[in-house]
């Protein structure tokens, strides 16, 4: 009986250990967000040169929440996936009533040579701008000056690789198949990529990126493209940090006026709860003779490393017809109008 018994055991036993080493690691997944709101000035605000006051989302950073996760699946592999939404904290809508995950959508594979993600997600200028602005496409930072317009920042229907780090450098490549049209595979298209370098106290970055129009009802603007050629640097001295970038726009599809546009900025942060930030940038638009100006600041106080006060305020200098808005990705309601913006504001991340 003893025998039989463990016999029955093993029997019974081994089928269940092996499906328990089989078994593959548990998925780990974490809800995040970010919550920014603000009482906003802004003037020129309308044709009649009115001001404006208001509740304002996201003036620092765009108000969201996300879930984010992972499993490791052993031999330096792992999957994971992102799903991210913008909301406004004001009144509490969604920053896209269309699309639920606005920002982000994707699922991944990390590998020993880099991680390939498919979904929608970040542009190569999105994805390597953020760390060569100091604003980190606040509402009034570089982004006014349309250098990254809003409409390619975030990629449908796209596949990215990232490189892992060989000696402080990396590569970012990226393809999106845009409307995915049948018979027209070009509507919509982009591609993009990036060269970087990154190390303690400098880091820099080329990219280029490439965009075809769209086919909007029988409008058919595939054939029409828009070129963005990049660099942009960082350098670390103790407590300051300096940052500059220039983006050249060139093609016939006119997602903003060909030209140049050129940003330098500064941030310093004397202790760990505060942080002071400037830049300036300007628009030089070829053939048109628009010059427009940027002018920001920001003051930010740490009560820890996720809740935080801010001033931000912005100045944007119209000429030559031109009518950018200080609050991206607004417009001036009026060619040359001049605009003043500026926000006092809590932002929590969890």
């Amino acid at each position: 009986m003893k025998k039989k018994s463990i016999v029955k055991f093993a029997c019974l036993g081994l089928p269940l250990l092996l499906a328990h080493a089989t078994t593959p690691a548990q998925t780990v997944a974490t809800l995040y967000g970010v919550l920014d709101v603000g009482v906003q000035y802004l003037s020129n605000a309308n044709s009649a040169g009115k001001s404006q006051i208001s509740l304002a989302s996201g003036s620092f950073l765009p108000s969201r929440f996300g879930i984010k996760g992972q499993e490791d699946l052993g031999g330096g592999y792992n999957a994971f996936f992102l799903l991210e939404s913008g909301f406004n904290v004001d009144d509490g809508s969604q920053a896209s009533a269309a699309t639920f995950f606005n920002r982000f959508s994707y699922i991944g594979l990390n590998t020993p040579y880099g991680a390939i993600t498919l979904g929608r997600q970040g542009s190569v200028q999105y994805n390597k701008t953020y760390l060569y602005d100091p604003l980190y496409y606040a509402t009034y930072s570089n982004l006014s000056l349309n250098a990254a317009p809003i409409s390619i920042l975030k990629i449908n229907n796209a596949v990215q690789y990232q490189s892992k780090n060989f000696n402080g450098f990396n590569v970012q490549l990226e393809y999106g198949f845009g409307q995915e049209l049948a018979g027209n595979s070009s509507a919509g298209r982009y591609v993009g990529g990036a060269l970087e370098y990154v190390n303690d106290s400098f880091s820099a970055r080329v990219l280029q990126e490439r965009t075809r129009g769209s086919m909007i009802g029988t409008v058919d603007q595939s054939a029409l493209e828009d070129h963005r050629s990049s660099i942009a640097a960082t350098y670390k001295l103790n407590k300051l940090t300096f940052f500059g970038d220039f983006t050249r726009v060139t093609g016939n599809l006119r997602i903003s006026p060909t030209g140049s546009i050129y940003t330098v900025a500064a941030a310093y942060s004397p202790s760990d709860v505060w942080r002071f930030t400037g830049e300036a940038g300007m628009y030089d638009q070829s053939g048109i003779g628009g010059r427009p100006k940027l002018y920001n600041a920001m003051v930010q106080y740490f009560f820890s490393k996720r809740t935080s006060l801010y001033a931000i305020a912005g100045y944007m200098v119209n000429s030559g017809g031109t009518r950018f808005g200080v609050a991206y990705p607004n417009t001036t309601a009026l060619p040359d109008q001049h605009q003043f913006g500026t926000t006092l504001g809590m932002n929590h991340r969890f």
